[in-house]
């Protein structure tokens, strides 16, 4: 089994030496994806920037006990969408969905030792539609786990967790095959991947304490530490490995 401690070292040294920035490549994609999402923002509550002090609101609204605050506090876990809101969503969120799947193409590229250009991130393109489709076959089948309870679902996310960066890396898989190769891959992994989320808790912390920001240095680091274990389920399934 992998040693958390040798992937993150491994990692912070691919970020530090790729041939392209990944925080240059992590702040196009974060100032890129920072438009859609104020998109859903103002489509499903009105408010450009609600989602960016959604977490002040979740707790002043619970600490407060006031019926007009729990209200509101509904409102953050079920917003009311309209037809009309929800087809702006959906396509906003289409949009981040490609944007991630070239900056994972980009990702697995420097983890090989390959140069990995800014251009990197339109590599998402030829597979949008696998990956859009990926993403509600994923997106349903936690719901539907979620429905036994919360463990199953959780426990779902992470059995799905490759299925992306299999997309990705066989471009001849259809999402469906992604999934159950993911599947495989996770087999016995899934608690190392827990362990592995929850180190990265004080960094989600202090991203949201710096509004995103953060996210520049963050969001390469930690991809590159889930490709480590990517690697692994590759060579447990006999799977062609990274070089």
């Amino acid at each position: 089994m992998l040693n958390r401690i040798q992937v993150k070292s491994e990692a912070k040294k691919i970020v530090r030496t790729a041939h392209v920035s990944p925080l240059l490549i992590s702040t196009i994609v974060l100032a890129v994806t920072f438009v859609p999402e104020r998109v859903m923002d103002l489509a499903r509550y009105g408010d450009l920037f609600y989602s960016l002090t959604l977490v002040p609101r979740f707790f002043a609204a619970l600490m407060s006990g006031d019926p007009a605050a729990m209200d509101c506090l509904r409102m953050i876990v079920h917003p009311s969408d309209t037809q009309l809101s929800s087809f702006v969503v959906f396509l906003a969120d289409c949009f981040i969905i490609v944007l991630m799947g070239g900056f994972y193409a980009y990702s697995i590229g420097v983890r090989r030792g390959k140069v990995m250009r800014a251009t990197s991130l339109l590599d998402g393109l030829n597979d949008a539609g696998q990956l859009i489709l990926c993403n509600i076959l994923v997106s349903v089948k936690i719901a539907l786990w979620s429905l036994l309870f919360v463990v199953p679902g959780i426990i779902a996310a992470y059995r799905y967790r490759f299925a992306f960066y299999n997309l990705i890396d066989y471009s001849r898989l259809t999402a469906n095959e992604a999934i159950k190769l993911s599947c495989d891959q996770t087999r016995g992994m899934k608690k190392d991947l827990f362990v592995l989320d929850l180190s990265f808790l004080g960094w989600s912390i202090l991203s949201i304490l710096t509004l995103g920001i953060l996210d520049i240095w963050v969001l390469p680091y930690q991809t590159q530490c889930q490709l480590a274990y990517f690697e692994e389920g590759q060579r447990r399934v006999d799977q062609a490995g990274y070089q």
